[in-house]
């Protein structure tokens, strides 16, 4: 019994220091690598580093090479079975407001071995709220939105691209 015991603590220990001891700036370091190749840079941002994760603050998006957003917080978190990205207060460019409604209040994306397939996705913003996944095998984002009234009002043909069902719209995009 105490061999058991024994073993279960050296394991939880284990675990933990795998948690607390893995390298954040490196997996950010990676993640900016792989959004370089699609164009998207995050410059100027502040990073802070925490025992289970990993926050961004002030930086600035940049989508083939022009100024989009700013992003005011942005936090990942993960516990080896589950993954948060928490990205809050992003403020797009005067000149895309025409095309989306901004700021942005907060998104959070999580991912748990449970779903190994999916993502999950929640945002809201003056837009309304915005629930959905991403489908990581077949490829597909699939969102359900209950838009703001300044949204149905000032943004009519974004939700003319949408398909509305019982109030709510509804996006699908295969990437």
């Amino acid at each position: 019994m105490k061999f058991i015991f024994k073993l279960l603590m050296f394991l939880l220990v284990f675990i933990l220091s795998v948690l607390i001891f893995f390298p954040k700036q490196s997996a950010y370091n990676f993640l900016e690598h792989e959004l370089f190749k699609e164009k998207l840079i995050i410059s100027g941002e502040k990073r802070i580093e925490k025992a289970f994760s990993l926050t961004i603050k002030d930086g600035d998006v940049y989508l083939k090479g022009i100024n989009v957003a700013n992003i005011n917080k942005a936090s990942f978190t993960s516990y080896l079975v589950y993954t948060k990205v928490q990205i809050k207060d992003i403020r797009l460019l005067e000149s895309l407001k025409s095309i989306f409604p901004t700021p942005i209040s907060s998104i959070k994306l999580k991912h748990s071995i449970l779903e190994f397939d999916k993502v999950k996705i929640s945002a809201n913003g003056v837009f309304g709220n915005v629930n959905g996944s991403i489908d990581i095998i077949n490829r597909i984002i699939t969102l359900e939105l209950y838009a703001s009234s300044e949204m149905r009002s000032s943004y009519s043909k974004i939700l003319s691209q949408m398909k509305l069902k019982e109030g709510r719209y509804f996006y699908e995009y295969r990437y």
